[in-house]
C-alpha cells in the first residue's frame, strides 16, 4: 500500500511525520487509501498519459473489489453501444457502399469484433480469479503492464499501481526495501503501519475475492489454493512471478528472518476499540494491539472507514469443516504463532484444533520470530531505537538474491535442464533464470565452507 502521508513539492514535512501503510491483502486496508485521497494525489502528479492510465487502474481496482467477474461496467456499456452500432451499420450496408473495408471485410465487422473482444477481456480475463490463479495469465499480465504499457500503471513515488513486481501497494516490507522503493533512511525514521486479521477469517475473504463464481465451494477452493501455493511452501518463492501476493502469509509482509520491519502491527479485530466508549474502557483494562499506538498511526486508524466489505451469506467460521480447517492452518501456521491467534475457533466447538491433531512442523520452525509489536522502534527504556542496520541487511539480502538469479551460470543451467516455466520467466524479462538445484548446491557449499 502507498504512502498515506508524505512530503510534496508544496508541503515539506519531516520524515517522522510521514506515514506508510504496508497493505496485507484481504486485511481491510483499501479504505485507508481512499480516506487519504491517495488515488487523486497520484493522478494529479502525473502527465496526461500517466494520469489516464492510473485513473483507469484505480477504477478497475474499485470494480474488482465489488465483483469477481464484473458485468455492469463502463467498458461493457461502451462495448455494447459499439456492437449495436456496428450491427446496424452492417445491416444497412452503408460501410460497404462507402468502401470502408479492409482485406474485403467491412469495418463494421472489425469494430463489432473488437467490442466483443474488449468486453470478454475485461469481464473474464482481467479479473482477480483469472489473473491471480491461472499462472500463464498472471505472468502475461506482469509482463504486459511493465513493458508494452511502458510502466504507465506504476507510481513508485507513492508506492501504488502495478508493474513487473506485481501490485506495488501489496509488496512486502522486505521487497519494498530490496527494490529501492523505500530507502533504509525512510524506513528507519518514518511511521509504518500494517493491519492483520485472523488467518481463518482472511482465508474466507481470499475465497470470496478469488473464487471462480458461487459454484466453486470453499473446501474445493482451499485445496486448489494449497496447490497454487506450492512454489512458496516447497521452495520459499516469494516473488510475484511464482507466488501472487494473496497467497503469501501475513508475516511475510511485516517480518524478515524473524525480525519485525513494520513499526506498528494492528489486529483488524481490535480496531473497534478505537471507535467506541466501551472500546476505550477496554483499552484501559487490557493490553491490545491498538493500545499506546504512535499518535499518527492512531489518528489514521480512527478516521478509517470500511467501504469495501463484501456481503456474505454466512459467518466466516461457518465455512469450515475439519479438513478445510486443517489445510488453512497448515498453510498459515506461522501467522497464528506470530500474531497470537488461536488455532481453535470458539464459535465452532464441533471442530478440533489442528494443534491437537499432530500437525506437521512448520517450514519456518527453524526461524525464531520476535513477538509482534505495536511500536517496534521503542526500546525498553521508552526511547526510539534505530533499526537502520536491520533495514540495510534486509535490502542487501533481497538484492543479493536478485543478482544471484540473474547470473549467467543460472541461465545456462536452466536452459540445459529445460525448465519451461523459468525459461518463459526469463524471456518475459520479469525475473532471471535460476534453479532450486543451484540454490541448494550453493547453500551446501556455504555450509561446507563454514564447517570446514
Amino acid at each position: 500500500m502507498p504512502w498515506l502521508i508524505k512530503s510534496t513539492p508544496d508541503n515539506e514535512i519531516p520524515l517522522s511525520s510521514h506515514l506508510f501503510f504496508v497493505h496485507v491483502p484481504r486485511c481491510g486496508g483499501t479504505s485507508l487509501m481512499q480516506h487519504f485521497s491517495v488515488p487523486q494525489k497520484v493522478i494529479d502528479s502525473r502527465g496526461i498519459l500517466g494520469a489516464a492510465a492510473m485513473k483507469y487502474f484505480f477504477l478497475r481496482y474499485r470494480t474488482l473489489e465489488k465483483a469477481n467477474f464484473p458485468i455492469r461496467t463502463r467498458e461493457n456499456y461502451v462495448c455494447c453501444a459499439l456492437l449495436l452500432a456496428s450491427l446496424l451499420v452492417h445491416a444497412s450496408g452503408k460501410d460497404a457502399d462507402a468502401g470502408l473495408a479492409l482485406w474485403g471485410v467491412p469495418m463494421s465487422i472489425y469494430v463489432g469484433g473488437m467490442a466483443v473482444f474488449v468486453s470478454l477481456f475485461t469481464t473474464i480475463i482481467c479479473t482477480a480469479p483469472v489473473i491471480g490463479r491461472i499462472m500463464p495469465v498472471h505472468r502475461w499480465y506482469l509482463w504486459f503492464v511493465h513493458y508494452p504499457l511502458f510502466r504507465l500503471c506504476e507510481a513508485i513515488d507513492w508506492c501504488t499501481g502495478t508493474n513487473k513486481h506485481g501490485y506495488i501497494m501489496h509488496l512486502t516490507a522486505p521487497k519494498l526495501l530490496g527494490y529501492g522503493y523505500v530507502t533504509t533512511e525512510q524506513m528507519d525514521n518514518m511511521c509504518s503501519l500494517a493491519i492483520v486479521r485472523n488467518p481463518y477469517s482472511r482465508m474466507v475473504s481470499i475465497y470470496g475475492y478469488n473464487r471462480f463464481g458461487s459454484h466453486e465451494s470453499f473446501p474445493a477452493f482451499v485445496k486448489r489454493w494449497k496447490k497454487l501455493m506450492q512454489p512458496y511452501l516447497t521452495k520459499g518463492e516469494k516473488e510475484d512471478w511464482y507466488t501472487p501476493c494473496h497467497l503469501l502469509p501475513m508475516f511475510e509482509f511485516t517480518h524478515y528472518n524473524g525480525k519485525q520491519l513494520v513499526q506498528s502491527v494492528v489486529k483488524q479485530e481490535e480496531l473497534k476499540y478505537l471507535k467506541t466508549k466501551e472500546g476505550a474502557h477496554t483499552l484501559q483494562q487490557k493490553d491490545t494491539s491498538v493500545s499506546d499506538l504512535p499518535d499518527i498511526v492512531r489518528d489514521a486508524l480512527l478516521g478509517m472507514p470500511h467501504t469495501n466489505k463484501r456481503a456474505t451469506s454466512q459467518k466466516w467460521y461457518d465455512y469450515y469443516d475439519q479438513p478445510t480447517l486443517d489445510l488453512a492452518y497448515e498453510m498459515y501456521k506461522t501467522d497464528f504463532e506470530i500474531f497470537g491467534y488461536d488455532a481453535f475457533i470458539p464459535q465452532r466447538p464441533d471442530l478440533q484444533s489442528p494443534k491437537k491433531r499432530g500437525d506437521r512442523r512448520s517450514a519456518f520452525g527453524l526461524t525464531k520470530f520476535d513477538p509482534f509489536s505495536r511500536n517496534s522502534t521503542v526500546g525498553p527504556d521508552g526511547m526510539k531505537v534505530s533499526k537502520a542496520n536491520l533495514f540495510g541487511s534486509v535490502t542487501s539480502s533481497v538484492r543479493r538474491e536478485m543478482y544471484r538469479r540473474s547470473s549467467t551460470s543460472a541461465l545456462k543451467k536452466s536452459l540445459v535442464e529445460m525448465d519451461k516455466d523459468e525459461i518463459l520467466a526469463s524471456v518475459a524479462g520479469i525475473r532471471r533464470i535460476s534453479t532450486l538445484k543451484e540454490a541448494t548446491s550453493s547453500m551446501e557449499a556455504e555450509s561446507f565452507g563454514e564447517n570446514g
